[in-house]
């Protein structure tokens, strides 16, 4: 018999998520345990477990507090008789759509805070080429927080692999992307993301971790130690354009180009932390069943992209604080027996070139 993945969070936790199947838990602002389920067809529900209540209460994107502004747009496109759909909804934090007219369509992204948007989404303008584009802005309403921009067509890396259609030619695009990003210009006043802001994130994903697992294991918090204190080693070099959230998810194929979709978080940083981000993902799908010779596609990216090949003793670093960020994360979403165990294992490897890891970074 399958234990659910809930058996291993809190006592409080475990109580509220029984009897159900969930994909994510997540706190809310005001303290609340929001619950993610799978419905059918590829589509979830939120649920909210409040202060008091017995059993959760499904939750509307239309009713989101935080995102007053989604009812408004979302009235205005039905009374215009567009045609939309509902992408991602982030609770809380963002909503994204996909607008269709015709045969064209765009995407339209609403964001409960405005974290330096546009200036983060303007760089795609400056740096697309014959090879690798990103999406161009089309619209953007600062009273709403709404971003508009293009709908880039393909095929995800993380469908094929899935669909057990990864090639060793992954790599190779994989290590032009990362070439791409290194050399596009960092616009004057582009936002900045330091170690010291890695280090804070990893210490906040650490407490929620904690907060997360019934009996969190006490070396957990011995590897954020050793990840931080590597970093915090690291030797000062220029920054570069870094997407900092580059996995599978983010690149996509169609025909002889690529597509690199969603800057929110677009900032100058470490040369090493993109290719690090994607070399951790890359062990994680592995980790999760998905049919990648995953040691080959890293293999390739490694001996191929300029980020990696010119910051070797960082890229180590950076693809251990990206698993070690995987392991705090995955405390709180749906995962294989043993991940959490292996992820950290993982990170242990790559912090030290060893095991797994050994001759790849």
């Amino acid at each position: 018999m399958n234990v659910p993945w809930t058996e291993s969070l809190t006592p409080a936790l475990a109580k509220m998520t029984a009897g159900r199947d969930w994909d994510r838990v997540q706190e809310a602002a005001c303290g609340d345990w929001l619950l993610l389920s799978p419905v059918g067809s590829g589509d979830s529900c939120w649920y909210q477990v409040e202060n008091g209540m017995d059993r959760p209460r499904a939750l509307s994107p239309l009713e989101d507090p935080e995102l007053p502004v989604l009812r408004q747009v979302v009235d205005r496109w039905l009374r215009r008789g567009r045609e939309f759909r509902l992408l991602a909804w982030r609770i809380g934090r963002r909503a994204v759509f996909r607008l269709s007219r015709g045969q064209s369509s765009r995407i339209c992204k609403l964001y409960r805070r405005e974290r330096h948007t546009l200036t983060r989404w303007q760089v795609t303008a400056e740096i697309n080429n014959d090879r690798w584009r990103a999406p161009n802005v089309l619209a953007w309403d600062p009273s709403l927080r709404r971003l508009d921009i293009e709908f880039l067509p393909g095929t995800s890396l993380n469908t094929r692999w899935l669909a057990g259609r990864a090639e060793f030619g992954d790599g190779v695009h994989i290590a032009s992307l990362l070439d791409w990003l290194a050399g596009c210009p960092v616009p004057r006043g582009f936002p900045v993301y330091e170690v010291e802001d890695e280090v804070l994130l990893l210490q906040r994903r650490l407490a929620e971790y904690q907060r997360t697992l019934a009996a969190p294991p006490a070396r957990t918090g011995e590897t954020v130690s050793r990840v931080i204190r590597a970093l915090r080693e690291l030797t000062p070099v220029p920054n570069s354009l870094c997407h900092r959230d580059l996995h599978d998810k983010q690149i996509l194929l169609d025909g002889d180009r690529g597509g690199l979709i969603d800057f929110d978080l677009a900032a100058a940083g470490h040369p090493a932390l993109d290719a690090g981000n994607i070399l951790a993902h890359l062990r994680l799908r592995a980790m999760k069943g998905a049919q990648i010779p995953w040691r080959d596609i890293v293999s390739t990216i490694v001996d191929n992209a300029t980020p990696t090949r010119s910051h070797s003793l960082a890229l180590r670093v950076w693809t251990a604080s990206a698993l070690m960020r995987l392991t705090l994360i995955y405390a709180r979403r749906r995962r294989p027996p043993e991940l959490l165990e292996a992820l950290e294992t993982s990170t242990r490897a790559a912090l030290e070139g060893r095991g797994e890891w050994n001759e790849l970074v």
